[in-house]
């Protein structure tokens, strides 16, 4: 292994068979992925691109997000490689185009930049090869290599690998229209000497209500307390309902991404026939590695469009746990030295 290059593991084909991200062609203008943000979407039955990720860091191999994304922190100065896997499962061949387009997190969702060059890492990157003629019914593998120079500040960057299909449209002299249809893999770069900073978020807050539809739903506030942003997924479960009821889980709303330090609500809506409780509700919330859970006592407000009371979610438990193991370490501690103190004494006595 050369020096400054990050090492990679492949990913299972059996587990990446979800992965992919899928666009029809010929689909409308205006209906893109692009549009949409970036990530796995459900594959039509024919005549669609696709892209996946085919391998990962060797530190990554029980992260979740890094079978669907290019998550990794590397060195100014290091490289980085990874295989993506272009599929054309329609009955045409098509050019498709594969590129890099720098992206932001704005309003808690992941959205390409105003501008593809906003941040390095169109720079940084090349795509081996950048244009494939794909067969009808094929797939392609191309390499994406990330090269980041001795002098590259400090920060994690974003951006998207782009898998484009698209024709241009003159339709006057004056304005050149381009219909394109797109699909991408999302890039969180992070850039720094030493190892990777901490990635950590907390609960703060659960409150049920009801949407304005009438539906029953809980609102968990989550705060990114680490230092990379992450995409935060979460399952709710019920138990000790009315009649001794449990239900769930329930998936949370997907296409919450956090940045660093900032907060954001979760929402988890439920069937409109889930009595109003009262319930005890355990959610769960993952991004990644990480994982936290919380439960609390909940009743759904009747009215719709409204919000029952909240219930928040101390720090100080912790603390005093961690308070107690102190205290009972130095206790320890203070036993084992006076033992030790009774024993000699005695025996210099009896001698």
């Amino acid at each position: 292994m050369r020096s400054g290059t990050t090492r990679s593991w492949g990913l299972p084909i059996a587990a990446l068979a979800i992965l992919v991200a899928s666009v029809v062609i010929g689909a409308p203008a205006g209906a893109t992925d692009r549009d949409r943000g970036t990530g796995a979407s459900p594959a039509p039955a024919s005549g669609s691109i696709g892209i996946r990720l085919v391998e990962a860091s060797l530190d990554r191999r029980d992260d979740p997000r890094a079978r669907v994304y290019i998550v990794d922190h590397v060195k100014p100065g290091s490289r980085m490689t990874r295989r993506i896997e272009i599929s054309n499962s329609s009955a045409s061949t098509h050019q498709i185009t594969i590129g890099v387009a720098a992206a932001e997190i704005k309003d808690h969702e992941f959205v390409p930049a105003p501008e593809p060059d906003a941040n390095e890492l169109s720079e940084w990157t090349t795509i081996d090869p950048p244009v494939i003629v794909a067969r009808p019914y094929s797939t392609t593998t191309v390499r994406a290599t990330i090269a980041v120079p001795p002098s590259a500040s400090r920060g994690e960057r974003y951006g998207t690998i782009w898998a484009t299909v698209g024709a241009a449209e003159r339709r006057d002299a004056a304005m050149l229209v381009r219909k394109v249809n797109q699909v991408g893999i999302r890039v969180y770069l992070d850039v720094g000497p030493g190892g990777e900073p901490p990635s950590d978020f907390r609960i703060e807050e659960l409150t049920p209500g009801r949407t304005e539809q009438g539906a029953p739903v809980v609102r968990a506030r989550v705060r990114n307390t680490g230092e990379r942003a992450l995409d935060l997924t979460g399952k709710l479960w019920l138990s000790d309902g009315p009649g001794g009821l449990s239900a769930g889980p329930f998936p949370a709303t997907l296409g919450t991404t956090v940045l660093p330090g900032d907060t954001t609500h979760l929402e988890v809506v439920l069937d409109q026939q889930v009595p109003n409780g009262p319930w005890q509700a355990r959610l769960r919330v993952e991004s990644g590695r990480l994982h936290r859970e919380v439960t609390a006592k909940i009743t759904f407000p009747d009215q719709k469009g409204s919000w029952g009371l909240p219930t928040t979610f101390s720090e100080q438990l912790p603390m005093i746990i961690l308070a107690s193991g102190v205290v009972a370490t130095i206790a320890g501690v203070v036993m084992v030295v006076g033992y030790r103190y009774a024993r000699r004494r005695r025996y210099q006595f009896v001698r």
